[in-house]
């Protein structure tokens, strides 16, 4: 495999770490050789498995519970109009170039492009980590019950600083450690809670309980009053990101290019999660006592007390914090170790090239955890939690949908300028999708700049959009100055590419 033009052994996203090792654990209880010393291939299912562990968070049920059963439209269409593109125009970028979005968008655009694309995933995680740990802050002071502490901003920012502090200092320790807590982290803090969440909420009905939103067919279209009511909707197209990452592992599939048949498994599977989880969450917590960052732990709380078993809704908010640790340490690990890879080929200088003892990019690590230091001072001088959540997760919306909108302009120009090139998998109406996938990208980009009304009237919109742009291109445009300023020293040969070494099935010519 190679991963970002990387030598073979290396690895890309945390959670594919994390699957790669279940899976090689697996084989080895079974008898069987693992990777690296057979040519044992992962299977469509397995791949489908990791695309949804790289996309599914509960931590992003809380912005669209906010609807009701209008979170039904608001996930539906960023699932037609920005999910489909994504799956379809990845598989066939994965099925035809080794290496992801770096390659894609190289061999499409340019170096210059594939290093601003890189770059967007990596200060994409982090923009992405306060808002992650703001959501195990709140979860934690439920499970101790002390639910008071969720919207205190010192208490957020203290515990968002510790947990990313601690998971740098595992993910520094290799990608051993790192896929050890990956997988029980996606077991027990997120496929156990969210399938105990949609299963008390059943219970809680089917005891004569009340819904606390109205469950008749026409409120599945939710209420517009303006393009602040529905901004919460931009969380749903991030909560959709990622769907693409497992693209650098098609290589080690037994059939490469049944990649698709994995991307069509994942995404409705992720589209039903998220639907059933949000509306799970607005039947038992009030709208109006909803935070954003603490949702589910909210409805964990409510159910235990009202169904007179508070304990197990401790114990799930727990679990909660536990998921969201082994989320922030696969994500430290991931997008860092992308960039690392990508660095090593003369785009980074030497001192971010560099690797401790446990073959970890410690530097970077620094480097991500001094960035991450700062935005968590969000949650202190901000108005409130809500309001700090909320903009750190807009800021993620726009750096990562700007990667996309880079990504579906290369594979567009890939199909017109790589024509011999053998297609794994052959996107129907390419530029249909890509337009459509665009326009859908950079409509979501335009209402994040908005201020959702859900945060009250207090916020002044020119103020609001200004302090995002700012902290977008602070964020987003200093890859542009290390290409400019880049040297020839930079380069460690052993990691150049040959290009076309990248193609999966060769050419027609």
């Amino acid at each position: 495999m190679r991963t970002d033009g990387v030598p073979q052994g290396e690895t890309g996203d945390g959670g594919e770490a994390a699957f790669e090792a279940f899976e090689a654990e697996e084989q080895a209880e079974m008898g069987e050789e693992v990777e690296g010393t057979s040519p044992s291939r992962l299977g469509w299912v397995t791949m489908g498995f990791m695309a949804m562990a790289a996309t599914g968070s509960i931590a992003q049920l809380s912005a669209s519970a906010e609807y009701g059963l209008g979170a039904v439209t608001l996930y539906l269409l960023p699932a037609l109009f920005f999910l489909a593109p994504v799956a379809l125009i990845a598989s066939e970028l994965g099925t035809t170039w080794d290496g992801g979005v770096f390659v894609w968008v190289r061999e499409g655009i340019g170096e210059r492009a594939g290093f601003q694309a890189i770059w967007l995933v990596f200060v994409e995680s982090i923009a992405l980590y306060p808002s992650l740990l703001s959501f195990a802050a709140a979860s934690l002071a439920f499970a101790i019950g002390k639910p008071g502490l969720a919207s205190n901003g010192l208490y957020t920012g203290a515990v968002i600083l510790i947990v990313f502090w601690g998971a740098t200092l595992i993910a520094m320790r290799g990608m051993g450690a790192t896929a050890k807590i990956g997988r029980s982290g996606l077991i027990a803090g997120t496929i156990i809670p969210a399938a105990s969440l949609m299963l008390l909420t059943v219970v809680w009905l089917a005891t004569d309980h009340e819904s606390a939103t109205p469950l008749e067919l026409h409120d599945v279209v939710p209420p517009f009053t303006g393009i602040s009511s529905i901004v919460l909707i931009v969380s749903n197209f991030i909560a959709f990101a990622g769907l693409e990452i497992n693209a650098v592992h098609v290589r080690e599939m037994a059939q490469p290019r049944r990649f698709p048949r994995s991307l069509a498994m994942a995404a409705p599977l992720i589209v039903t999660m998220y639907i059933l989880g949000s509306i799970a969450i607005s039947v038992i917590v009030p709208n109006h006592a909803l935070d954003l960052n603490a949702g589910a732990a909210q409805a964990f709380t409510i159910l235990g007390d009202g169904l007179g078993i508070p304990w197990l809704g401790q114990l799930l908010a727990g679990l909660l914090v536990f998921g969201a640790l082994a989320a922030a340490i696969a994500w430290v690990a991931g997008p860092s170790r992308c960039l690392f890879i990508v660095g090593r080929q003369g785009m980074l200088p030497p001192a971010l090239q560099r690797q401790n003892a446990a073959g970890a990019q410690a530097n970077i690590f620094i480097l991500q955890g001094c960035v991450v230091t700062a935005l968590s001072l969000a949650f202190v001088l901000l108005p409130s939690v809500a309001s700090a959540f909320w903009v750190l997760q807009a800021m993620t919306v726009i750096l990562y949908l700007s990667m996309y909108v880079i990504m579906f302009i290369a594979a567009y120009r890939l199909r017109k300028t790589r024509p011999t090139v053998i297609r794994g998998f052959r996107t129907p109406a390419l530029l249909l999708l890509v337009i459509v996938g665009i326009c859908a990208a950079l409509s979501a980009m335009a209402i994040a700049f908005v201020p959702p009304a859900q945060l009250g009237g207090s916020t002044n919109p020119a103020t609001y959009a200004a302090m995002l742009l700012v902290g977008v291109l602070v964020m987003a445009l200093p890859a542009q100055f290390i290409y400019r300023f880049r040297k020839k020293s930079w380069v460690q040969q052993e990691n150049v590419v040959d290009p076309q070494a990248m193609e999966l099935n060769g050419r027609t010519d």
